[in-house]
């Protein structure tokens, strides 16, 4: 067994401002729940129509007794138990309908048991060989990247700003809203296929 993983920065807390980092896992894909039935299904003397049914009531068990402020614990496999947020602020001399106000539900915690521990055993750890994150560019050097861009090009496209800053898809996407928000990319294309040109005054273009 191989767990392929990657090194992310961690964000800075400390006031040295120094750039740590954490290891993260790449997941090596999804098993979904056919997947495991059908593995399942190999051990034992169901049919992965029963298994599936039965995962399915004791997904309905297991949401209902969390939903009654229940901890559930299933042998060999670990504790799930509902976690709470609040949605503002809270202090101490705010009154009791105030704060109860602010309560949420909010996901479910899941603390595994000692056998599942043990049965993952002691995978391999391997660092991935493909581009697993985006890289990170300070604001200045992202200004000179797309006006070196612009010299050469009259037209900027997502996979474009991808390739010039290591960027991954939803990366892209993302700064290329931001930068036609702030005014400084227009779209001169469709929704569904934009083509992005410098607006006037931006990276390295004349003002009006």
């Amino acid at each position: 067994m191989t767990i392929l993983y990657d090194w992310f920065a961690t964000p800075k807390t400390d006031a040295d401002g120094k750039t740590t980092l954490h290891a993260r896992p790449c997941f090596n894909g999804t098993t979904d729940t056919e997947a495991l039935a059908r593995r399942i299904q190999k051990h034992t003397s169901l049919t992965v129509g029963n298994i599936l049914s039965v995962l399915s009531e004791l997904n309905a068990a297991i949401g209902e007794e969390l939903g009654n402020g229940r901890q559930v614990h299933l042998r060999g496999l670990g504790y799930f138990a509902p976690t709470l947020s609040v949605a503002d602020e809270v202090t101490a001399d705010m009154k009791p309908q105030q704060r109860n106000r602010l309560v949420r539900f909010k996901s479910v915690s899941f603390r595994p048991d000692k056998a599942l521990r043990a049965s993952i055993g002691t995978p391999d750890l391997l660092q991935t060989h493909w581009e697993a994150h985006s890289l990170t560019h300070s604001e200045e050097e992202t200004e000179r990247l797309l006006t070196e861009f612009f010299e050469k090009h009259r037209f900027l496209t997502r996979r474009d700003l991808q390739f010039l800053l290591g960027l991954k898809k939803t990366a892209a996407c993302s700064l290329l809203q931001t930068l036609t928000a702030e005014g400084r990319l227009q779209n001169l294309g469709s929704t569904r296929q934009p083509v992005y040109v410098p607006a006037p005054g931006c990276f390295g273009t004349a003002p009006e």
